[in-house]
């Protein structure tokens, strides 16, 4: 469906049919712009600013790519929105700002797999796919690079319900020290490891570094008898495919 270019009419001079609730009614989600999304969350304008205009305003100020507003800790983003970018988004209060801080959460809560779907990965676990999904509440809209490691015992059953950071931030062109993976392998007697990090560009093609990085840590995995089943890159929801196995794609030397 064709999103429909942002109407820059003050609301109250939109038809009421035309409105971004209306329409969304009428023809679904997907057909809004991000700037109508924005409006029906802000509910109302400010003093000197209608509810549609303060909306341009904010997915201006992001350039439309909302996942940069993971970069920031909560309270930060509300200090951003409420005082610090003041000459963008006059007016623009706490309330507001929660109302947004909400729906980032909510959409993020929509990936996260249910009790059910947890309870089922206790069960052995080899299969990409299956990791994605694990991983997809995590990591699919981060801004930064992360690199993570969920740790399998001797069933291949994952041991926590939430993979280990290892590196937030990542610098790709510095390898991993495997020390920093191993340590909590041991702690938790893991069997074996699969190493996750994430590309925020969406584009899941392994990069030399990602090989070289993956390729040491076989190596010091052999050494030290817990094995890298698979290093798992996700992308973005948006940008097919969502995710890259190098094992299967046959990269490393696993």
């Amino acid at each position: 469906m064709e999103i429909r270019e942002f109407d820059p009419r003050k609301m109250g001079d939109i038809p009421k049919d035309e409105r971004p609730r209306e329409r969304l009614l009428r023809e679904g989600a997907t057909a809004l712009s991000n700037a109508e999304l924005i409006a029906i969350l802000l509910r109302t304008g400010v003093k000197g600013t209608n509810v549609h205009m303060l909306a341009r305003a904010f997915c201006e100020l992001f350039n439309n790519e909302f996942h940069t507003l993971t970069t920031f800790q909560q309270d930060a983003l509300i200090e951003f929105l409420t005082k610090t970018r003041k000459d963008i988004l006059p007016g623009l209060g706490v309330d507001k700002v929660t109302t947004l801080l909400a729906a980032m959460e909510f959409g993020r809560r929509v990936y996260k797999p249910s009790q059910e779907e947890m309870q089922s990965l206790k069960d052995p676990i080899l299969r990409a796919s299956q990791i994605a999904n694990f991983m997809f509440s995590e990591v699919a809209y981060n801004a930064e690079e992360n690199f993570w490691a969920i740790y399998l015992d001797a069933k291949q059953s994952i041991i926590h319900d939430k993979p280990y950071l290892i590196t937030r931030g990542l610098d790709t062109h510095t390898l991993i020290d495997p020390k920093s993976i191993y340590k909590q392998a041991c702690l938790v007697n893991a069997t074996s490891v699969i190493v996750v990090h994430n590309h925020p560009s969406g584009d899941v093609t392994p990069s030399e570094a990602d090989i070289r990085t993956t390729n040491h840590l076989i190596a010091a995995g052999k050494a030290l008898g817990i094995p890298i089943k698979d290093h798992i890159i996700i992308g973005r929801a948006n940008i097919p495919p969502h995710y890259a196995s190098l094992r299967a794609r046959n990269v490393c030397s696993f």
